[in-house]
């Protein structure tokens, strides 16, 4: 069993409640009203902007001691967020969990690396290392899917405009599945977007139809959406 880690947590990382199931002690630390505490610990893991962890390595850097391991779970930023820290000859890594047990890392060295490795296998998820220039495109990826609320949000709106009663239900809709598309015409399509009555709704109904067309080489669906794209037509 590897030895068990003290692990000081700032901010709110999902990665320490992981590894404290895993048998790992965690200590919240302050990093402005108390910096040395991180003295006491083997990992410090930082959760936030990226403006924040550079400020906040900026305070721990002169308490950070060599071959101490510091890790970030920004997206947007690989480990060179923690360059104060790395003066000290810290070790400094980044994870960021993408989706279910996926994790994508980056570490300044081979140590790094192989650590970072071996605590997200501990988490119990698996680490996929990426470079800083894929991190723009797994940024906008993340947003992307994201924006499946608004689409949820909108049909839920939908939903409770026409059926008052589920109202309470609200909970159990966004923990459901989503639907799946079944086979559909374009006077079908008249038909649905006809009975949406806000123009926002009717516009992403529209255009989310457009992009599944393009995906499935529907061209008779995508000739349908360019024409009412804009809402230009109910």
């Amino acid at each position: 069993m590897p030895p068990r880690l003290a692990v000081g947590v700032i901010g709110h990382p999902h990665l320490s409640t992981l590894l404290e199931r895993a048998g790992h002690t965690t200590h919240a630390i302050d990093p402005f009203d108390d910096p040395g505490a991180i003295q006491h610990v083997d990992l410090v893991i930082l959760d936030g902007t990226a403006d924040d962890i550079r400020a906040t390595a900026a305070e721990l850097a002169p308490h950070a001691r060599p071959r101490q391991m510091f890790l970030h779970t920004a997206l947007d930023h690989g480990p060179q967020l923690l360059d104060d820290v790395e003066t000290s000859h810290a070790i400094v890594m980044a994870a960021h969990n993408l989706f279910g047990t996926v994790w994508v890392t980056a570490a300044a060295d081979e140590m790094g690396e192989t650590l970072v490795s071996i605590l997200i296998a501990e988490a119990g998820g698996t680490a996929v290392p990426i470079s800083d220039q894929d991190r723009p495109a797994i940024a906008a990826a993340q947003h992307l899917r994201a924006l499946e609320q608004a689409a949820r949000e909108d049909a839920f709106d939908i939903l409770r405009a026409t059926i008052p009663t589920l109202e309470p239900l609200q909970d159990s809709f966004f923990q459901a599945p989503s639907g799946t598309l079944p086979a559909i015409t374009p006077s079908d399509l008249d038909r649905l977007a006809a009975a949406i009555d806000d123009p926002g709704a009717r516009r992403l109904f529209v255009d989310l139809h457009r992009r599944r067309a393009e995906q499935s080489h529907a061209t008779d669906i995508e000739l349908w959406a360019y024409e009412h794209y804009e809402g230009s037509r109910p």
